[in-house]
């Protein structure tokens, strides 16, 4: 895999495809979430994984819907995929 040959819109469609009405909660716990489904859906490691979530978080391709520097991870918020 290629991680610059990645459509990043395309596997942003598939994570949500896959999470459905349930995206990942948490900023910590909620990435976690992404990166295990990019390596079940891409076949990828887990070091690619992460560039590819971070990537498409810089992207605003996805983004967390609460504040990332909270100290405490409340699981009330949740990752927007659409």
């Amino acid at each position: 895999m290629v991680p610059e040959e990645i459509d990043l819109n395309e596997l942003r469609r598939r994570l949500a495809a896959k999470f459905g009405a349930a995206p990942p909660a948490g900023y910590v716990q909620g990435k976690g979430d992404l990166r295990a489904a990019v390596v079940d859906l891409l076949g990828c490691s887990e070091l690619e994984a992460e560039q590819l979530v971070d990537t498409m978080e810089a992207r605003g391709v996805i983004r967390y819907q609460g504040d990332p520097q909270e100290q405490v991870d409340r699981l009330e918020r949740h990752w927007s995929l659409g």
